[in-house]
């Protein structure tokens, strides 16, 4: 189950960083109608998101083939090496040897 929640855009929204005492992570949100969102994250999960916008230029909300990259990555980022390597094959039309 996906949950989907509008963060506001007119003050600021997002906000992250360590949780005192923890060594656990927090996200936040704000939404539109004002509730608080907390995504708690280990410090891989915290790795891996900084690792997802760090020198990435922001997304354009309109462009689906961008939205599907980030999801290609993110799912690489925890395939198996056959996985990866079956999906390449899948986007060159080939095996290893066949590729550019």
């Amino acid at each position: 189950m996906t949950e989907r929640y509008d963060v506001n855009e007119t003050r600021p929204a997002v906000s992250y960083g360590p949780v005192p005492g923890s060594d656990r992570w927090a996200l936040s949100l704000t939404t539109e109608d004002g509730e608080r969102v907390d995504l708690g994250l280990g410090e891989r999960a915290m790795y891996d998101l900084w690792i997802e916008v760090r020198g990435v230029p922001s997304p354009r909300s309109d462009d689906d083939r961008g939205r599907s990259i980030r999801q290609l990555v993110h799912y690489a980022n925890s395939a198996k090496q056959e996985r990866i390597e079956e999906a390449i094959d899948v986007l060159v039309g080939g095996p290893p040897g066949d590729r550019p």
